[in-house]
């Protein structure tokens, strides 16, 4: 999950490549989820998208250009192991530029073909969701870590461990000297769990962390719980006890109860918030839809802003081959309604509505809340905000 870090982003975005060779970008979503892609639908996908992209070019110089970059970019989806629901790729093989990773989210399948790499869409992911920052500590070292989207990343660079470590040592008078290493070492754990705070400050406004835990013994925690300024305390989400020399899976494993609960209660606020103001509102002026036959007639006009719908809904519907309108139901003639061109039958008409969602600009919450699914359900089993 590097690519989602501001300063990859960053990095990526200031990259100076060479005046007459432009960069492609590539965003693919090769969600397994989708069965289309399970057949290869994401390479039909790639395709389209390039040629169009290459029905743009003019200059031959450029074309050249483009058309190495094409070709690396289909022999990367060719050969790939869906390890995500997403592919990012940008190259330009006359500058030896190459990049690849997966990501766990979904997101619209794009191309451009420009002088630097497209990174607008990795920035609207890092600003939509939600990141959780965990500190690991006892009272001689401490790590630090962000989980967004399900995945866990280090932070090494601000990894910490005391300078100065005492011990004991026999003499005729052992017991003072005890007592004063003793006053000495909890003076030092007390100093380094004040520099924790102020790390764990740097980490949260660095990241625009919106929830933390804290996680190691259980007295740590406790002091550390104790030290944090007001803004920090409001973020605690839980304290957990896990040993600071854990593995990083262990640590995402162990802190994920808690971060799952505040997601939980996230969603239950939204759907009920989202069938209040369906019920409320009606005709041109309403802020949020419930129902299938609704839903999908606000995604044909672009309106929607956030789709809601249970972990797994799928339906069956309609698609337009020429205007790829949505439909709940056929036309007793098959044809558009919009254009009148031939309907074809598809056994999910979710999945492509969710890609018209996220191709508009849109968010899609599946919703995983027990709550929340039943509430939904009962109100017409798939609503959305609408701009």
């Amino acid at each position: 999950m590097r690519v989602l870090q501001p300063e990859a982003i960053r990095k990526l975005a200031e990259r100076k490549g060479q005046n007459n060779s432009p960069v492609l970008s590539l965003y693919l979503n090769i969600d397994p989820a989708n069965a289309v892609n399970r057949r290869g639908g994401h390479k039909v996908a790639l395709d389209s998208m390039l040629r169009e992209v290459e029905s743009q070019i003019n200059d031959n110089e450029q074309l050249r250009h483009f058309q190495e970059d094409a070709e690396w970019v289909r022999q990367k989806a060719e050969f790939h192991l869906p390890k995500g629901k997403s592919l990012v790729l940008f190259c330009d093989v006359s500058d030896s530029f190459f990049f690849e990773e997966n990501l766990p989210i979904r997101m619209a399948n794009q191309a451009w073909f420009g002088k630097t790499p497209y990174v607008r869409p990795l920035l609207e992911a890092w600003d939509e969701h939600p990141r959780y920052g965990v500190v690991v500590a006892d009272r001689e070292k401490a790590r630090f870590f962000l989980i967004a989207m399900g995945e866990i990343h280090e932070l090494p660079e601000i990894e910490q461990e005391p300078p100065v470590r005492h011990r004991s040592a026999a003499g005729s008078d052992h017991m003072r000297s005890q007592m004063i290493l003793q006053r000495r070492a909890d003076k030092y754990s007390e100093e380094f769990l004040r520099d924790v705070v102020d790390k764990l400050r740097h980490v949260s406004q660095e990241y625009n962390v919106e929830k933390l835990v804290l996680a190691g013994p259980e007295e740590v925690t406790a002091e550390l719980h104790k030290l944090l300024p007001k803004a920090l305390l409001l973020k605690v989400a839980d304290r957990v006890k896990i040993s600071v020399n854990s593995k990083a899976s262990e640590v995402l494993e162990q802190s994920y109860p808690a971060i799952e609960k505040i997601e939980r209660a996230q969603e239950r606020e939204m759907i009920h918030e989202l069938v209040t103001m369906a019920h409320k509102g009606k005709g041109p002026s309403a802020k949020a839809v419930i129902g299938f036959e609704a839903t999908l007639s606000a995604a044909n006009q672009g309106r929607i802003h956030r789709l809601a719908y249970p972990n797994g809904y799928k339906a069956p519907g309609y698609q337009c081959v020429s205007c790829q309108v949505l439909l709940d139901h056929a036309p007793s003639d098959n044809k558009c309604p919009y254009c009148s061109n031939g309907l074809t039958e598809t056994e999910d008409v979710v999945w492509p509505l969710s890609e018209r969602v996220l191709t508009t600009g849109g968010k899609v919450e599946e919703i995983r809340d027990e709550e929340a699914r039943l509430e939904l359900v009962s109100a017409g089993e798939i609503g959305a905000y609408l701009r």
